[in-house]
Order: structure tokens, then C-alpha cells, then sequence
């Protein structure tokens, strides 16, 4: 990150606001009935523009006149993306802040800020306009999914959101993550039926392609994706509402269309000029491999890694993998010495790559972890959705054939930590192998699951720290330096992030609600709604 636009992003609070999100938008957008025919056809001409904006910003690439890379960087690589354990960013100035949980406050807001200002907005309009037209069905179902993708991101990240009753003109427009997620299965339900009747009413199954940003060049792939997100959202409530979970995941595997199930029906962002934004950070030379994923690919053998990642250029250690740790400062030892770990592959990631939302390869875990908890309408063992997982992943990534590594009783790799010395290198918490069939109860099926989950949905960290927090797999390293003062306890790890601090000054009201919602402290410390603790089966 550029040093002007680190001083930017701290005073971005200033500009970006809840209040005039949530305010001057629903002054604009109060109710249905502010758009007039007149108005719908005016806004409809710029639909296109307005399908470009919400795929954009979902992961987040949207120009607001400042660049692109710098405002994701803040999103969600410098938060999600080093939470998860893929990536961290070594730049020596940023040392003192998110790593050692020193929580940077303009970073931790901007996915808040920068999605309530510029994407949900449009995609609330966006309904408002095609809702009540029956020629507008696909696109009313296609806006559907995009928000719920987008939203349940934010919700994810801090908890309480504004979702349901956005532009209502309510005293108190905040949905707890229970309602948001309550409400983002009713849009799904929406989305599919509009989309379904779209095409048995004769809709043309290309009449959504002028919309496609995210590989969904037909209807009935758009309900494929409002499918698959289903089942993601239903295994991500399993732990805290069994009965919600069980009957959402049946929906979404009982579903006619089915769910995507190879990789070339990949959920990801490319075209009409938008840039892989990782790529661009990586240009600046801040986008190292974490220290736990560099332990899971080494111990496994996995062929993944070489495409992940590239060889350490530090001496004496050439051609290996080596992982920066989380909390590390730039004074434990010389601060270069990071700089010659492992870094991303930049040939397998440029500004031309799709930026990835949602996999196959996920999209067959997600089944596994269904066919573990009792939920199989299919009648399909949790192994053999675990292997096509698996296998699925390394077709996506051109990794070959995964049979011998599914027999593999590799372990994760110790910690050595050649920048600062023995006294910080770190035992391997993960003791799985990729091998199914040495896990002994539902507790260590579950693990593996996850754990090759996390391996295949890389470089996403949103959805990989998610469901890190949701599982406790797999298990990372812990942050070497805690300066969070207390509010995050370094065994149990950061768990969510604060809302934006300028927002809770300007609009008190609106903060103090979200804080109710939420049920505990602002902090990177409070647990989620769905994030119980434990694995309940």
C-alpha cells in the first residue's frame, strides 16, 4: 500500500458514514412507490451499469475515484485475508497494527463503509426497479442472489447489519444476524422462484448474459449459484439452528437445477474491465504466505502449493516454502529477512484472473459436511462428496490427479522460525491427514473437511476465515504478539470485526442498536450468532 493512501484510508471515516448510508439513501429510496414507470425505464437503461457495479464490489474492485487495489487491500486483504491464515502482508509500517491485533480502525471498517456507500445501495434499487415487472424476472432473481452473496459477507465480518429493512424509514433499521440471515434465505427463495418462472413462462436462457460478470451466462446457472450459496449459508447456521440448517440444505440439494459441481461452473468475477485487485496488491510486495497454510501444504505434499505460491529466495532456504506468522514484528530480527519468504504466485495470480466467489470443489464439501450432520437427500457418503472435493480442486487449479494424495497420512509441519529465532518457532496444531478413512468420529471427518475446504477455497479469505470461525478448523498458529489490551483472548483469536468508530460518532443512535443487536462488547473479541464454539452434530 502506497504511504498516501495509507493516510487516506484513515481519514475515509470522515466522508463514509452509516448515517448517510442509511439515511441518505432511504431519504432517496423510502418506499416502493418512488419509482414511478417513468423512472423505472430511465434507471433500467442503466441497468447493465448498475449489475457492473454490484459484481464488482463483491469483491471488491469498484472505482470510486481513488483506485481500486487500495480500497480491497483494506476490505479485506489487510482483515479476512491474514485472519484466515492465507496471506500476510510484511510491509514493515503495517507491523504494529491488525497482526498483533492492534486492530487498525479505518481497515476494519472499510468493507462496512465502502459496501453500505456504493454496492448495496444500488443492488436495493436494483429490486425496487425489476420486482413488480414481469419482463425484468430474471434480473429481479439474478439482483437477489448478488445481494445476498454481498451481504452475508458483511454480516460475517461484524454481525448486526442493515439488510431487511433498509429504506424503510424504521426508528430502528438493524437486523440482528439471526433476522439477516432469516431474510437472505427469503431472497433466495425469491431469486429461484422468479428465475424458474422466468424460464417456464419461455424467457430465453441467454437473457441474462448482458448482466454476467460472474460465469453465469444462463438463467438456470444463476439459480445453480442461488443453490450452492444456499447450502453455504445453511451449513454456516448448523452449529447454532439445526432445524434452519437442515431444511435450507435440503432445499437447496433437492432443488431440480441442482447445485454447481465442476469447476468450469466456478462462481467468479471477470470482464468489463474489472482487475483481480490481489494481483495489484501483490504488485506492491504485500502479499506473503501465511505461516499455517505454508505447515498444511508442506506436510501434505500437496501440488497446490507450487501453484499458490513461490519458493523462498532466503539463503541456505531456497526452493522452500516458508510462511510468515501472524503477530510477528518487523524488530523480531532484521525486518528484510520476511521479505525473502514465500511469496504469492503471481503467475497464477494477475490483474486477468477471475476473482473467485464460490467453487465446486466448496460447493462438494459443503455436501460432505450435510451428509455428515443427516442431512443426504442424495444418498451420498461424506467420503465421496469429500474426494470429488478434493479432486474437483485440483482439476480447477491443474493439479493433477488427487488419488494417491487421498491415501496420504502426511501431517502438518512444525514452525520454524528462521527470522527470530527458536524461541518463536511453533509446534503443528494439525495433526489430520488427507486420508478419510483414519478419522475416527464425526468430530475428525468434520476437520479433514473443513481443512481441505480451506486449502480448495483459496485466495477467498472471507469465506475461508468465516468458516475458520464457524468450525475451528483448520487449526491455525496463534498471533505471536497480542496488543489487542484484553478484548481478544489469543487462544480462542479474533472473531469479528468492530464497526466503523466514525459512524458510531455521527449517527450514536444507529450504533447504540447495532451494539444491542450484536449482544456484546465492539470488539474484535465477541463471538457471532453462528459462531457457537463448538461443532454440535
Amino acid at each position: 500500500m502506497k504511504s498516501s493512501k495509507y493516510i487516506s484510508i484513515l481519514c475515509v471515516g470522515s466522508l463514509l458514514s452509516l448515517a448517510s448510508c442509511t439515511d441518505g439513501f432511504e431519504s432517496d429510496n423510502k418506499i416502493n412507490g418512488s419509482f414511478d414507470d417513468t423512472v423505472k425505464e430511465y434507471d433500467f437503461q442503466k441497468y447493465t451499469t448498475n449489475f457492473e457495479t454490484i459484481q464488482k464490489g463483491i469483491y471488491f474492485n469498484y472505482d470510486w475515484g481513488e483506485g481500486t487495489t487500495w480500497p480491497w487491500q483494506t476490505f479485506q486483504n489487510l482483515n479476512h485475508d491474514m485472519f484466515s491464515g492465507y496471506f500476510h502482508d510484511f510491509a514493515s509500517k503495517f507491523s504494529d497494527k491488525n497482526t498483533v491485533y492492534a486492530l487498525e480502525a479505518g481497515w476494519t471498517a472499510s468493507a462496512w463503509n465502502y459496501t453500505y456507500n456504493y454496492i448495496f445501495p444500488v443492488a436495493h434499487k436494483s429490486t425496487l426497479i425489476t420486482q413488480d415487472e414481469a419482463k425484468y424476472k430474471h434480473f429481479y432473481g439474478a439482483t437477489l442472489i448478488l445481494k445476498v452473496e454481498a451481504m452475508h459477507r458483511i454480516t460475517d465480518t461484524y454481525g448486526p447489519i442493515v439488510y431487511s429493512k433498509f429504506g424503510k424509514n424504521e426508528t430502528n433499521s438493524v437486523d440482528t444476524q439471526e433476522e439477516a440471515y432469516k431474510a437472505f434465505f427469503d431472497d433466495l427463495d425469491k431469486a429461484v422462484d422468479a428465475l424458474d418462472t422466468y424460464l417456464k413462462e419461455g424467457g430465453k436462457e441467454d437473457g441474462v448474459k448482458s448482466i454476467n460478470m460472474c460465469n453465469c451466462p444462463t438463467a438456470s446457472r444463476w439459480i445453480k449459484f442461488a443453490n450452492s450459496l444456499r447450502l453455504r449459508l445453511a451449513m454456516r447456521v448448523s452449529n447454532v439452528d439445526k432445524t434452519l440448517a437442515t431444511s435450507e440444505a435440503q432445499k437447496a440439494l433437492e432443488n431440480s437445477y441442482g447445485v454447481i459441481e465442476s469447476s468450469d461452473e466456478n462462481i467468479q468475477i471477470s470482464g468489463k474491465g474489472y482487475q483481480n485487485p490481489l494481483a495489484g496488491v501483490a504488485g506492491w510486495g504485500e502479499t506473503y504466505m501465511g505461516a499455517t497454510i505454508a505447515s498444511v501444504l508442506n506436510g501434505y505434499e500437496d501440488p497446490r502449493i507450487s501453484i499458490y505460491y513461490n519458493p523462498a529466495t532466503l539463503a541456505e532456504h531456497t526452493e522452500e516454502y516458508l510462511g510468515v506468522p501472524q503477530g510477528v514484528y518487523a524488530k523480531d530480527g532484521d525486518p528484510n529477512y520476511y521479505q525473502s519468504y514465500s511469496f504469492i504466485n503471481t503467475q497464477t495470480i494477475t490483474a486477468s484472473t477471475p476473482a473467485v466467489l464460490l467453487t465446486a470443489a466448496e460447493t462438494w464439501f459443503l455436501r460432505a459436511e450435510a451428509s455428515l450432520r443427516g442431512i443426504n437427500p442424495k444418498n451420498e457418503s461424506a467420503k465421496q462428496c469429500y474426494e470429488a472435493g478434493v479432486q474437483t480442486s485440483f482439476s480447477q487449479w491443474g493439479a493433477g490427479d488427487a488419488s494417491l494424495y487421498l491415501t496420504s497420512k502426511g501431517k502438518p509441519t512444525d514452525y520454524i522460525n528462521y527470522a527470530a529465532g527458536p524461541g518463536k518457532d511453533m509446534k503443528a496444531l494439525i495433526t489430520t491427514t488427507p486420508n478419510f478413512d483414519d478419522a475416527v468420529n464425526q468430530e475428525e471427518q468434520l476437520e479433514k473437511i473443513i481443512t481441505q475446504k480451506w486449502i480448495a477455497c483459496w485466495p477467498e479469505g472471507m469465506e475461508a476465515w468465516a468458516e475458520q470461525r464457524r468450525t475451528g478448523y483448520p487449526k491455525l498458529f496463534k498471533v505471536q504478539t497480542n496488543n489487542s489490551n484484553g478484548t481478544i483472548d489469543t487462544d480462542i483469536m479474533i472473531r469479528r470485526l468492530p464497526f466503523s468508530q466514525d459512524d458510531a460518532k455521527k449517527d450514536p443512535e444507529q450504533y447504540k442498536n447495532l451494539c444491542t443487536a450484536l449482544g456484546g462488547a465492539d470488539n474484535g473479541g465477541t463471538r457471532l450468532w453462528w459462531d457457537t464454539g463448538k461443532n454440535n452434530f
